[in-house]
């Protein structure tokens, strides 16, 4: 409880904002470790509330994951704590099999990421194109990675004929929509299991084509493209994959974005590199 009218005290040390009235402290206080909520007695298992339960299991992994990353690379939190330059953006499923570092063994820094129900590429979704023009106009990714998995819950609702109601059954319908492009290809399969994980892949499919429909890629590539003296290819590449929880194994898609990208030309392409030629002089 936040209000202090009803006789609610803090315990000492808590965090517990105060009026305008200049009882705010004149400098910042650095937190306590989770880790030594570990340490106390109240934390045993058998012991302590929830929330102290929790205290102690998160800060034990932790510090438990700080020593592993410090063994591994003594400089890391130095680097780290300088900045971010990742390579790679990553557009995900929230679904907690799927965790993109964890699947490619990759360090902090190295990954820049996006998760939503059925890594959708929706293009009113604000959060998902906030996320992209940072990663790609600022950080200057070189890869975007769709990453879809099969099982996955999202999919399997929206192939459901059952209204889950606002705010996900209008997220549902993208994914619905995606089912109606690919239905004569879809309703062929006879297993439904086979037909569920058809559907995973022609979603991760049509999120990548999203991807290539925005002007954020697009100007990125064209800007690149333009530069065969800085850069070898025009960026961001874009990739498909498919991860398979029974396995872990990570499944490239065979996409021809080349055939999607010819084919589209005409509803779609909004910049070309001629378009950025001579704009940079002798840069």
């Amino acid at each position: 409880r936040w209000a202090s009218g009803d006789g609610y005290k803090p315990p000492d040390g808590d965090y517990f904002p105060t009026s305008a009235a200049g009882a705010f402290p004149d400098s910042w206080v650095t937190p306590e470790a989770l880790w030594d909520f570990a340490e106390e007695p109240e934390a045993e298992e058998s012991t302590g509330d929830v929330d102290e339960r929790f205290n102690a299991d998160f800060g034990a992994r932790n510090q438990a994951w700080r020593q592993k990353m410090l063994t591994q690379d003594p400089e890391l939190f130095d680097a780290i704590g300088k900045g971010q330059a990742p390579k790679y953006l990553w557009i995900g499923c929230c679904d907690s099999r799927v965790a993109p570092e964890t699947m490619v063994t990759a360090k902090p820094g190295e990954i820049f990421v996006h998760r939503n129900i059925a890594n959708m590429v929706v293009s009113t979704d604000t959060n998902l194109r906030a996320a992209l023009k940072f990663a790609v106009e600022y950080l200057k990714v070189e890869h975007i990675i769709v990453c879809g998995h099969y099982d996955c819950g999202g999919v399997k609702a929206a192939c459901s004929q059952k209204d889950h109601q606002a705010p996900l059954e209008n997220w549902l319908a993208n994914i619905r929509d995606v089912y109606r492009l690919h239905q004569e290809e879809l309703d062929a399969i006879i297993d439904a299991d086979e037909r569920h994980k058809r559907l995973v892949e022609l979603n991760v499919i049509e999120q990548c084509l999203n991807l290539f429909k925005t002007g954020d890629v697009q100007r990125r590539r064209a800007e690149t493209a333009s530069r065969p003296d800085k850069y070898e290819c025009s960026y961001p590449r874009i990739h498909g994959m498919v991860f398979e929880p029974s396995d872990g194994i990570l499944r490239k898609l065979p996409i021809d974005f080349r055939y999607y990208l010819q084919k589209y030309k005409k509803v779609y392409q909004m910049y070309e590199s001629k378009d950025f030629k001579g704009s940079y002089g002798d840069a």
